[in-house]
């Protein structure tokens, strides 16, 4: 889904040695809730689970998450704490979240005819007008400029609309994941829960599954 989405960019192949390793440190066999909440997401006071199971950021949420995955995560709270896969993709899931830099808006033109419109009576400026004929308002500027409009005036337009796209992603290090999924050393207050070993273990774990495989 990340690799081939047109609203993606920059992104490469997840090394899935790194959520391995991320499960290995979070619990491991020997732990009981290795077999209800494996990667840890959902625990008391956690507020990561808010992420997944009612976006807190819908319009990143939605360009990342695949739509299959919505029947493991939206409105999921219990069984996201009870049940190991349910567990482990919500983990995926609000990593991505995490890892993904600030969405933003860009122009796509449905096609590249250039149309003309003539403003009526009671078109209000480009905004309504862009409603109206199907762009948007940055392509009625480009377009035609800045101006003030009038009965009668004739607008060129390529009709257009706005969707939204991930411009980039953080490194996957063990540093980044354990600011971003875990906590992050700079910012903890007094109390606030986390492990500031994280990104050590998460090291520690990988090159061990790393060597296993080798």
């Amino acid at each position: 889904h990340l690799s081939t989405s047109k609203n993606i960019e920059k992104y490469k192949p997840l090394d899935w040695k790194l959520i391995k390793a991320m499960i290995w440190t979070e619990t491991g066999a020997a732990v009981t809730a290795w077999k209800t909440r494996p990667i840890q997401i959902g625990n008391t006071g956690d507020e990561g689970i808010k992420e997944v199971v009612i976006p807190a950021r819908p319009r990143k949420y939605n360009i990342i998450i695949p739509k299959t995955w919505n029947t493991y995560l939206i409105n999921k709270t219990d069984l996201i704490r009870s049940n190991p896969e349910y567990n482990i993709r919500a983990g995926i899931a609000l990593l991505m979240i995490k890892m993904s830099e600030t969405e933003k808006d860009k122009i796509v033109y449905d096609n590249e005819n250039e149309d003309t419109y003539e403003v009526v009576e009671g078109d209000r400026g480009y905004s309504s007008i862009a409603k109206k004929i199907g762009t948007t308002q940055s392509v009625l500027t480009k377009l035609n400029g800045v101006k003030v409009i009038h009965p009668g005036d004739k607008l060129k337009y390529k009709k257009a609309h706005l969707e939204q796209y991930i411009p980039g992603w953080l490194l996957f290090t063990p540093e980044n994941i354990q600011k971003q999924y875990n906590i992050d050393p700079t910012k903890a207050q007094p109390g606030h829960r986390g492990d500031h070993t994280y990104a050590d273990k998460i090291r520690f774990t990988y090159a061990l599954i790393v060597a296993d495989e080798s």
